[in-house]
């Protein structure tokens, strides 16, 4: 199978391009001309440049593809403009659709967000595909509005019958590459005295990069995937916690922890914000109150459709991913 993956040069989308290698399918990958590809190169993909939100330079990269897989976007939940989640998720989305439709694709894997159900992600119930997805337009759901509406983007031109579309939803995607969310537990973690945000311990579905992409690859080659939305989950409840205890054993040693009020780490996050925003840092800060927000309200996400329709299984574990995590973040520090 012809491929095209998006977004190759980052944490899902570098994982996708090696299992759809490892599983002996031709990867063209499409990366900016700003863009470090020196892991990329690394794999023997064929590399084409572009940018998902100039459409003049797409046609090249669809050109006798087969099969679409979309991972780029800007990733920074909390904490970024508005024009620059709607240039990259958005327009980038119907930009790289329309082009794969018009080109003869005739599959398009889009890889979504979990965030798409906003509060209800987080409720005591495990949310499914069947759950409505009703995000509110706010600076801190940026992220979530703008995969949500890439999202109606891409069914609108299934429901034309121009191009076969699926669309899964990741929980909490961790491994090796990821420059946000396992890089801040990681850091956070390394330290001997932990600062903890009062007594929070929610629920969380942490799902290795690796796993998100073999789910991937299998609902973009079974035609009972067409059309559908699959969440990608672990079974069971998992606390953040669980998740914490695991990346700490894998690092090593003991850690002390010292809880601190919640409203007070909210208030510590908002400075932080405010003065990355007078600095006109283009990066977010090491914690946000997005991230405060997620400790305490987590998520709890019900992926037994696609073990139930596709037959997936996550193979790797938490304990043995953050292993995996830590050791490649290690091998990272020693170059």
């Amino acid at each position: 199978m012809k491929t095209l993956v998006t977004g190759g040069t980052g944490f899902l989308g570098s994982h996708l391009v090696e299992t759809l290698l490892a599983q002996g399918h031709e990867v063209r990958a499409l990366a900016r001309t700003t863009s470090d590809t020196s892991h990329l190169e690394t794999t023997g993909a064929e590399l084409v440049y572009g940018d998902i939100e100039d459409c003049d330079t797409l046609p090249p990269a669809v050109k006798g593809v087969e099969t679409a897989f979309h991972a780029a976007g800007r990733v920074t939940p909390g904490w970024g403009k508005w024009q620059e989640f709607e240039s990259s998720i958005v327009k980038g989305t119907e930009n790289l659709v329309r082009a794969s439709a018009e080109a003869g694709v005739s599959r398009f894997l889009y890889l979504s967000s979990h965030s798409v159900y906003g509060k209800l992600s987080c409720s005591d119930t495990p949310v499914d595909e069947s759950a409505p997805c009703e995000v509110a337009f706010t600076r801190d759901t940026y992220y979530d509005y703008a995969k949500l509406k890439a999202e109606e983007a891409v069914f609108d031109y299934h429901n034309q019958g121009r191009i076969k579309v699926t669309v899964i939803r990741p929980a909490m995607t961790f491994g090796p590459r990821d420059r946000m969310n396992t890089d801040r537990v990681y850091r956070h973690l390394a330290r001997r005295i932990i600062v903890w945000p009062g007594k929070s311990n929610p629920r969380c579905a942490p799902v290795y990069a690796s796993d998100v992409a073999e789910l991937a690859v299998l609902a973009a080659t079974s035609d009972k995937a067409i059309g559908q939305v699959y969440n990608v989950a672990p079974p069971g409840e998992i606390w953040f916690q669980e998740y914490c205890d695991a990346m700490i054993r894998a690092q090593g040693g003991r850690r002390l922890k010292v809880t601190m009020p919640c409203s007070l780490a909210y208030i510590c996050c908002a400075l932080m914000e405010a003065w990355a925003r007078l600095r006109r840092a283009k990066e977010a800060p090491y914690l946000t109150r997005s991230s405060v927000r997620f400790v305490n309200d987590g998520q709890f996400v019900d992926g037994s459709k696609a073990r139930m329709e596709l037959g997936w299984e996550p193979k790797v574990s938490m304990e043995e991913g953050c292993k995996l995590y830590v050791q490649w973040r290690r091998s990272q520090e020693r170059k």
